[in-house]
C-alpha cells in the first residue's frame, strides 16, 4: 500500500528538483534544455510559480489521501487459552455495535470464537492490538516474533440467503498448531 506514496513522493522531489534547476544562471555555461534560450527571468518565475502550486496541491492531496486512508485501531480481547479460528461478521442486522473507547474498537470475542456486529467492516491502516481475556484481567498476546500466536488473517465476503455478508478470520495459536491445523482441514476435504 505505500507504493502509490512512494512514486508520488518520487514524481514531487523531481518536479521540486527541476523547478530549482531552472533557476540557476546560465551565463558562461552550456546551454540547458530546460528553458529555450530566450526564455528570460519572468518565464521562470512563471515556471516556478506553477510549479510550487502544483507541489502545494499534491502535498495536500497526499495528507487528504493518507488520512482516509487510515482506521481507528481495534483492541480485540480472546478468551485466555483459546486457540483456533477466530470469525467476525459484520454488518449483521440485530446484533450490536462495536463499543469504542478512545479511538480504538472493543472487540471482545466470544468462548466459542465467533463474533457479529452490526457495525461495517473498517478499512485502511491501523495496529490492531491483540489481548487474552479471564476474570482475572486482559494480558496482551504476541501477534509478531518468534511466540506470535496471530496467523492467517483474511477479510473476506461472501453470499448467502440472507444475502451478503462480510467478514475478518484469524487464527490463533502457535505456529505448529496452525499448520497442524491446516493439514487436517485438507485431510477432512480429501475423505
Amino acid at each position: 500500500m505505500i507504493v502509490p506514496y512512494l512514486a508520488i513522493a518520487l514524481l514531487l522531489v523531481a518536479t521540486g528538483y527541476s523547478a530549482i534547476v531552472s533557476f540557476r544562471s546560465t551565463e558562461g555555461k552550456a546551454r540547458s534544455w530546460t528553458f529555450p534560450d530566450r526564455a528570460g527571468r519572468p518565464a521562470r518565475i512563471l515556471v516556478g510559480v506553477f510549479t510550487l502550486i502544483f507541489l502545494t496541491g499534491a502535498g495536500l492531496w497526499l495528507l487528504t489521501s493518507i488520512r482516509t486512508s487510515t482506521r481507528p485501531s481495534s483492541r480485540l480481547l480472546i478468551p485466555d487459552g483459546y486457540t483456533g479460528w477466530v470469525r467476525i461478521g459484520f454488518e449483521v442486522k440485530g446484533t450490536s455495535s462495536l463499543p469504542m473507547e478512545g479511538n480504538e474498537y472493543i472487540v471482545k470475542i466470544p468462548v466459542e470464537g465467533k463474533l457479529q456486529t452490526s457495525s461495517p467492516e473498517q478499512y485502511g491502516w491501523a495496529r490492531d492490538k491483540y489481548y487474552y481475556y479471564s476474570a482475572e484481567g486482559v494480558h496482551p498476546l504476541d501477534d509478531s516474533g518468534p511466540a506470535q500466536l496471530i496467523w492467517g488473517k483474511i477479510n473476506g465476503e461472501e453470499s448467502g440467503a440472507t444475502g451478503e455478508r462480510k467478514y475478518e478470520e484469524f487464527f490463533v495459536g502457535t505456529e505448529q498448531q496452525f499448520k497442524d491445523q491446516g493439514n487436517e482441514e485438507h485431510k477432512a476435504r480429501d475423505r
